[in-house]
């Protein structure tokens, strides 16, 4: 009689797309966002009967202990990371006619911030192995009409900023930190968001820590500090200077609801990404000893937060293409996506038709005098970086068993492709 086959008693090796048992059978451990304290928090405001339209106490408070964090002099909120970004562009001065040299991985938000200014994103190639804007690719868009640049430190993974800061001193040109994924990232013992001349940051949601949305900047120059509380704030002054509008602001304020709710967020961001760290780096060696798997790549001294965690399928090396590859993954119960060759802004509509853009004239500004290429083959390192990129979740809930099970069905994957 022959006994019938089942996953059960099927080999472990066999993948579970195959039939097999699945490497990551549990489901992750999962936790809350937010808790009571932060309930608390926006009680006391209920209980005092006022939510102040602007600086009310849980603003103010916020900048305080934001500032402290991160050493810096300056805080000032805003609505969301975007408009932090904005507003950075905003106290800088970039207007019509500037290009602002940035990243071709990133959010809308970043692009926002320049867009609505009337400038013109100029876009620096990446390092494949992270998709991160090195120093000479920056160097190398820099033109007479460069008013800014635009770092974004995407993942948690930090740039380099040692050797970027220096160009931009040469050349006497201002520099922006987008660090809305990657709170308390590090390089040389240095917090990103300190090195340039503003730190931009999210309170999205989805980010280390989050309020539902917010943004906040950070910077050590007065001026660009009062610069930007006026942009974000209608260019009314409170502090009694006496100021009166004198160019045409936004309103970005943060209310004092979800400013409570951020002061108690603040109390966890150093467990969630020493936490989150202590994960990726843990996978990272992992995957090291695997067949065609490239680990993120993080600079020498880097401290990297992972907002989520990247790596790329080398499909010669791994003995199948990225996209089975993560199917398989998927089958062990682990949360991986194929990025695939689309995952850089030089995709999306807005920048492979420059006439899909009414609302701000950007490259159709009369004052502009250059001309931007955005086509893909202009830009090797985002070809190379998409192809066979993946992405999976990475939380602080997760215990020291789950990251076990995920490095044990990333092994039996790689086992199977390679006896293959």
């Amino acid at each position: 009689m022959v006994r019938k086959t089942t996953p059960r008693t099927r080999d472990k090796r066999t993948l579970a797309l195959h039939g097999g048992p699945k490497a990551k059978a549990r489901p992750y451990t999962t936790g809350k966002k937010h808790s009571l304290a932060e309930h608390r928090a926006i009680r006391k405001i209920f209980v005092r009967g006022e939510i102040a339209m602007t600086r009310g106490p849980e603003v103010m408070e916020l900048r305080r202990r934001f500032a402290k964090l991160y050493g810096a002099e300056y805080c000032v909120t805003a609505s969301s990371g975007t408009a932090a970004i904005h507003t950075a562009m905003g106290a800088l001065g970039i207007g019509r006619g500037d290009e602002v040299i940035t990243t071709p991985f990133t959010d809308m938000g970043t692009l926002i911030a320049i867009l609505a200014q009337n400038a013109v994103p100029v876009f620096a190639d990446v390092d494949p192995a992270n998709y991160l804007t090195p120093p000479e690719a920056i160097e190398a868009k820099i033109t007479p009409r460069t008013r800014a640049i635009l770092v974004v430190h995407l993942v948690g993974n930090p740039c380099d900023m040692p050797a970027i800061m220096k160009i931009a001193r040469q050349r006497k040109l201002p520099v922006v930190e987008d660090v809305a994924q990657s709170y308390l990232c590090k390089l040389g013992g240095r917090l990103c968001g300190t090195f340039a001349d503003i730190g931009c940051f999210s309170l999205n949601e989805t980010k280390h820590i989050g309020a539902g949305d917010g943004g906040m900047l950070i910077t050590n120059d007065a001026k660009l500090a009062e610069r930007a509380d006026l942009f974000a704030d209608k260019c009314y002054d409170r502090t009694g200077k006496g100021i009166q509008p004198f160019f045409a602001p936004y309103n970005y304020r943060l209310n004092n609801l979800v400013a409570a709710v951020c002061i108690e967020q603040l109390k966890r961001v150093r467990r969630v990404t020493a936490t989150r760290h202590r994960h990726g780096n843990r996978l990272s060696a992992a995957l090291a000893k695997l067949p065609g798997m490239i680990p993120l790549k993080v600079l020498p001294g880097g401290y990297c937060t992972y907002y989520y965690y990247s790596f790329h399928v080398d499909e010669a090396r791994a003995g199948t293409s990225a996209q089975s590859y993560v199917e398989a993954l998927q089958s062990e119960g682990v949360p991986v996506g194929h990025a695939g060759r689309r995952g850089s802004v030089l995709h999306w509509p807005i920048f492979r038709d420059k006439t899909l853009n009414p609302h701000a004239c950007a490259w159709a500004c009369p004052l502009y005098k250059g001309r931007v290429n955005y086509h893909l083959a202009r830009y090797p390192g985002v070809q190379a970086a998409e192809q066979g990129s993946c992405v999976m979740p990475i939380s602080e809930h997760w215990t020291s068993r789950d990251m076990a099970e995920t490095i044990a069905a990333f092994r039996k994957v790689s086992r199977h492709f390679a006896r293959k």
